[in-house]
Formats: C-alpha cells, structure tokens, sequence
C-alpha cells in the first residue's frame, strides 16, 4: 500500500486549498506562489523546505500527521 505523506494539520488544511488549482507535481512554484499570494503561511513554509515531499505527496496524497 502507498503511504500518504503526513504533514501538520494548518499545513494540509492550506494544501487541499492549494492544490485544487494545482494540476502536476511538477508545478511546485506554482504551488508555493498560490500559497504564499493567499497568506496560507503555514503552507508556503512547509513547502519552501519540502519541494520533494510535496511531489510525493501529490501523487500518493496528503494527510494530516495530528
């Protein structure tokens, strides 16, 4: 079975906001500028450091780790 990739809860909160304008992993700048133009700060950090465990978890999906 294919792991989901946890995150804190603000951080997948913001995601799921995030990613229904987000259509490809590879679009990770698009994701963090989306996340950081709509203030979704607890996203925008988690994403600055976690540009491989977001494509991850494009793929496979989010949940939260709390």
């Amino acid at each position: 079975m294919i792991e989901k990739v946890r995150v804190p809860r603000k951080v997948y909160d913001e995601l799921m906001i995030v990613n229904r304008e987000v259509h490809y992993s590879a679009d990770y700048p698009i994701a963090l500028r989306k996340a950081e133009d709509n203030g979704f700060l607890h996203a925008a950090e988690w994403l600055r450091g976690n540009e491989d465990l977001y494509k991850k978890g494009f793929a496979r999906g989010f949940e939260p780790q709390d």
